[in-house]
């Protein structure tokens, strides 16, 4: 239907276009109409050629070029900066609570009222580091990823994983009356986190001190059968920019941060891709 409307226009125009032969040259040109697409998509196009001759005799040569333009698909910037976020440091109040400290960062920037000490006391799940051999020769401990294993308000305090930062986030933002929650994105590319961060949602991320390769891990099971493990150099933080060549994070330790990109997606990598968004 689309084609024939546009060829009956076409028409209709050559019926009633008035050119005097001697003055006007040989020439083609191109009519744009829009046809159906959706209301978030660019317009594709059709669009008709018609050549007038000098020729007296000739009719209007007409050729009709159909073309359409798939919808453009959004895509990541390749530069952004979430402003306004406010960074806050680690100590001297936690000097293990790298993570804690992250989620607070991430819960003031989207309003809702967090102290990094505050939620370290009431919300995150803490355990002793209590460590044993079984009959098996293995060692075993607590789940670092569901608690935080020893004290973040001091320097014997270990790490902790995803499922408890998630699990304090959601038990704060309950007792606020918050819509928002705490997702585990954990196994997330580093290109999905670019993303997230272009529409303007911090990323908790498990990285390292500075960026620097991991240390040895040391780990234990869990009762579970699992096996976890930390390094000395673990470390949690908020990604909240990046370019083609760098990426910004708000370090619990050094504050406002530019590092490597490259570096970044591999330490990042090495944390198991770890990563925490709060959304609605």
């Amino acid at each position: 239907m689309f084609e024939t409307a546009l060829l009956a226009a076409v028409f209709v125009f050559l019926g009633h276009a008035g050119f005097a032969p001697d003055e006007k040259p040989e020439c083609t040109q191109t009519v744009t109409a829009p046809t159906l697409f959706k209301a978030d998509d660019e317009p594709p196009t059709a669009s008709a050629e018609y050549v007038f001759s000098n020729d007296t005799n000739s009719k209007p040569k007409l050729a009709v070029s159909l073309s359409f333009q798939s919808p453009l698909e959004n895509e990541t910037p390749d530069t952004y900066l979430i402003s306004d976020f406010e960074v806050e440091l680690q100590m001297p109040e936690l000097p293990t609570g790298c993570e804690i400290t992250a989620l607070t960062m991430a819960l003031n920037y989207y309003g809702c009222p967090a102290d990094k000490v505050e939620i370290a006391e009431r919300y995150l799940p803490t355990v002793p580091a209590d460590l044993y051999y079984g009959d098996d020769g293995r060692l075993y401990g607590p789940d670092l990823n569901r608690y935080f294993v020893g004290d973040p308000a001091t320097r014997g305090g270990y790490i902790c994983g995803t499922e408890a930062i998630v699990y304090a986030a959601n038990s704060h933002l309950a007792d606020i009356n918050s819509s928002l929650h705490a997702v585990d994105l954990t196994g997330s590319p580093a290109e999905d986190l670019y993303e997230l961060v272009s529409e303007n949602t911090p990323v908790v991320v498990w990285v390292t001190i500075s960026m620097q390769p991991r240390r040895s891990p040391e780990g234990w099971y869990t009762e579970d059968g699992a096996y976890v493990d930390w390094s000395t150099n673990d470390h949690g933080a908020v990604l909240i920019g990046y370019t083609k060549d760098t990426v910004t994070i708000a370090d619990p330790i050094s504050g406002l941060t530019e590092y490597d990109r490259a570096e970044f997606e591999e330490v990042f990598a090495s944390r198991g891709n770890r990563c925490v968004v709060i959304q609605q």
